[in-house]
């Protein structure tokens, strides 16, 4: 599938659905000092160029209070048009650690993408639990965010 024709899928899949599982105000990984989210990398890319991908500050958008950097305008087009689609699950915070009720930011290394959602990790053997049985990794998840984001000063 072409990349805009992804991006027109995601895009409706997200319209007609009423978004993703988590919501938009998730509190997102970014850095401090320079606002810049997720490591800098390009939250697009993961779904098109299925690999982790650091953005520049040629594309960069701001979203969520946070800056976004991307590879390309097409990229930056694409999340502009549905960040929803390529937020990471749980803001970026490593899946099994919000599993377990820790705010540990994830690696945008480690990383999967599970039915069109990114999730990061903290080692590879996170993923590699996550890969075995992503549905009980994420609902576990899904019930200790709210006592995370509790955790979460800003």
């Amino acid at each position: 599938m072409s990349f805009t024709a992804r991006a027109i899928v995601l895009s409706l899949f997200f319209l007609i659905s009423g978004g993703p599982s988590q919501a938009l105000d998730e509190r997102i990984v970014f850095d401090p000092y320079t606002g810049l989210s997720i490591g800098g990398y390009d939250p697009v890319a993961y779904f098109v160029s299925g690999g982790a991908v650091l953005g520049t500050a040629d594309y960069e958008e701001v979203y969520g209070d946070t800056y976004w950097h991307f590879a390309s305008e097409g990229n930056a087009a694409a999340f502009r048009a549905a960040p929803a689609a390529y937020i990471p699950g749980f803001g970026g915070y490593a899946l099994a650690a919000v599993a377990r009720g820790v705010a540990q930011p994830g690696n945008p290394t480690l990383f999967a993408i599970h039915r069109d959602r990114l999730y990061f990790f903290a080692s590879d053997d996170e993923r590699r639990a996550f890969l075995a049985d992503p549905e009980t990794m994420i609902a576990a998840a899904a019930a200790r965010w709210p006592e995370v984001l509790k955790l979460l000063a800003y």
